[in-house]
C-alpha cells in the first residue's frame, strides 16, 4: 500500500482595489501557495507548495528529483495573472528544492511581491526589495 503525504493547503482573501465595491468577483483557480515546475521542450512537471518567496528565488515542497543547475520555469499563480518565471535548480533538499529566478522585468518583480503579500510572507526579502 501506497503511503500518502497529507499537504494542508489553504485558500487567500481576495484582494479588493479602491473602486472596485460594486464589482463580481470571479473565483480564484487553485491556491495561491501551488506551484509548478517546468522543464521547457520536455513535457515534465513537478507540483509543490511555495515554502519560501523571494525576487531572487524560491524554495518549494516537491518530490522533484531534478539535479542542480538544471534549467526549468517555475509558474506561480497571482491574483493578476499566472506568472512564469525562468530559474536554475540551485539545491535540492529532502522535501524541498530551492530555485534562483533569472533576472527578472520589474513587472515580474512586482508580481512577486504581491504574492509574498498573498501568502503572508511579507517579512520575506521579496517585500524588502
Amino acid at each position: 500500500m501506497l503511503a500518502r503525504t497529507q499537504i494542508l493547503r489553504f485558500e487567500t482573501p481576495l484582494l479588493r482595489k479602491q473602486g472596485d465595491e460594486g464589482r463580481a468577483e470571479a473565483p480564484r483557480r487553485g491556491y495561491a501557495s501551488d506551484a509548478e515546475i517546468v522543464l521547457p521542450g520536455r513535457g515534465l512537471q513537478f507540483h509543490g507548495q511555495v515554502v519560501d518567496l523571494r525576487v531572487d528565488g524560491c524554495l518549494i515542497e516537491t518530490k522533484c528529483r531534478l539535479e542542480p543547475g538544471t534549467a526549468v520555469e517555475v509558474w506561480l499563480r497571482t491574483e493578476e495573472a499566472p506568472l512564469r518565471i525562468a530559474a536554475s535548480l540551485l539545491e535540492r533538499r529532502e522535501r524541498c528544492v530551492e530555485f534562483r529566478f533569472q533576472p527578472l522585468p520589474q513587472r515580474k518583480a512586482d508580481q512577486i511581491r504581491m504574492l509574498c503579500r498573498e501568502l503572508g510572507l511579507e517579512g520575506s526579502r521579496a517585500a524588502q526589495m
